[in-house]
């Protein structure tokens, strides 16, 4: 479980308090610009921003640690424009995070290319420089591969289904609810509305500068129909 308390961002967010509970998913939306984006970063622990208020996972309150610290605990966030880092494979990346030994090589190289397959992903993904001269697409897919190869419990994902044809949508949504059922926490923000329905989020989240409100999956339905001010 991870909730904030009194939640605020210098400049982007005030007084927030949200409770994302384990083992459900949970949909974010919000005009643009309103921070929702942010919001996962203050929760990652961004270093450049000033936070104010509590976050606590787990029961333990979490503002003072460093966002490694944050990540060895489970919490991963997948960015809206993944960054490109030219001389770290894809797969690197992933066996210096876990910090594998040599024993667990082969196994975890075996899951991620079975994983790419799955995903429509080059043959030699693993090889590939990390997010260089990939498509948005195919960017989305490799944060993908990461959030089920760490130790995630909690993830948040800012707009996954950028870039995105129809079959990575579908293909998307089957990870995302088969790896939701093993009584992780999912928090995707998105305006779209076939992952929305494909997701069947337990809460949908409408986020605004100074407060939010919490529906169910009909709040989502309210927004498509009357916009964000209406609701």
């Amino acid at each position: 479980m991870l909730k904030l308390i009194d939640f605020e961002i210098k400049n982007v967010l005030e007084n927030i308090n949200l409770t994302f509970e384990e083992g459900k998913t949970y949909v974010i939306m919000g005009s643009n610009g309103v921070g929702k984006s942010t919001l996962l970063h203050g929760i990652m622990g961004r270093p450049d921003l000033e936070i104010g208020g509590s976050i606590e996972y787990n029961g333990s309150e979490i503002n003072d640690l460093t966002t490694d610290e944050r990540a060895k605990l489970g919490i991963f966030v997948g960015f809206q424009s993944p960054t490109s880092i030219p001389g770290l494979s894809n797969f690197q990346f992933i066996k210096q995070s876990k910090k594998l030994k040599a024993v667990d090589i082969k196994s975890s190289l075996d899951k991620f290319k079975e994983l790419s397959v799955s995903l429509g992903l080059p043959t030699d993904w693993d090889k590939r420089n990390l997010n260089t001269d990939a498509s948005g697409g195919e960017k989305k897919k490799n944060e993908l591969i990461q959030m089920l190869m760490l130790n995630t419990k909690f993830a948040m994902l800012d707009e996954p289904d950028s870039g995105l044809d129809v079959d990575g949508i579908k293909s998307l949504i089957t990870q995302l609810n088969n790896w939701k059922n093993n009584n992780n926490t999912l928090v995707v923000v998105t305006h779209y509305e076939k992952l929305i329905q494909g997701l069947n989020p337990d809460s949908v989240v409408l986020l605004k500068k100074d407060n939010v409100t919490v529906g169910d999956k009909s709040l989502a339905d309210k927004i498509f129909s009357s916009g964000f001010e209406d609701v």
